[in-house]
């Protein structure tokens, strides 16, 4: 069921920001390796273009109202930017478009660049 941004605005107690909105790099990677879940990289694509993402669909913060319709509804999607920002508003914003299972990837790049590594 699609959010308001007032019903999301209700929900972000200090509780909730602490454990629903966020997953961390080893929780979302555990989901990925079962296919049960995307990075959804809102980085601008210079920012992109510097350092890529590998198992990421990139759709820059401003693209995301005309692109969002390119993301599955059937996987969590681990929203990621550096400041958690841009994540926080794409995670308001999938929210109200109906997007159920949506978090906040709480990983830097190092955290992610690690994922894979032995």
């Amino acid at each position: 069921m699609a959010l308001t941004l007032d019903d999301i605005l209700r929900q972000k107690t200090r509780e909730f920001l602490a454990s629903q909105l966020k997953v961390n790099a080893a929780n979302f990677y555990e989901a990925w390796k079962k296919g049960e879940a995307i990075i959804l990289d809102v980085r601008s694509q210079e920012e992109a273009d510097l350092v890529k993402i590998g198992p990421s669909i990139h759709i820059p913060l401003n693209q995301l109202p005309d692109r969002y319709t390119e993301l599955p509804k059937d996987k969590m999607i681990a929203v990621f930017c550096p400041g958690k920002i841009r994540a926080g508003l794409a995670y308001a914003f999938l929210r109200t478009k109906g997007f159920e299972n949506v978090k906040v990837l709480n990983a830097s790049l190092d955290d992610i660049a690690s994922l894979e590594r032995p």
